[in-house]
């Protein structure tokens, strides 16, 4: 009787191991599947590479593009300032023959005041 029983003892574990690895390679499916989905969702490894190559390279280009615009733009502002520099130049000599023409206002007293000694005296 003790060996029938034994016998009948290993079975019923056996009979539970088996039913507990089913319940798991069951749970093991289910995340597998799970897992599957979740990376079939995400991007691969080479597509990320290839969108943050072109990401950078569009920011990239566009910079490059922006600072050749900004080059240009301050060379055409130096000319211009070489233009107006030239320009003030020539005012500036012109406004000192102009002023050169005129007396300052000490000549002018003193040729007032000669004139009025002049016309005092005569």
């Amino acid at each position: 009787k003790s060996i029938g029983d034994s016998a009948d003892a290993h079975a019923a574990e056996v009979e539970k191991l088996r039913a507990a690895h089913a319940k798991h390679a069951a749970a093991l499916d289910k995340h597998a599947k799970d897992a599957g989905a979740a990376l079939s969702a995400h991007a691969t490894v080479n597509e990320r590479i290839v969108y943050l190559e072109q990401l950078l390279g569009d920011s990239a280009d566009k910079h490059a593009r922006e600072l050749l615009e900004i080059k240009e733009a301050h060379e055409r502002h130096a000319r211009e300032l070489a233009g107006t520099k030239d320009l003030h130049a020539k005012t500036a000599v012109e406004a000192k023959k102009a002023m050169s023409a005129h007396c300052t206002v000490a000549q002018r007293l003193d040729m007032l005041e000669q004139r009025l000694r002049h016309a005092f005296d005569g």
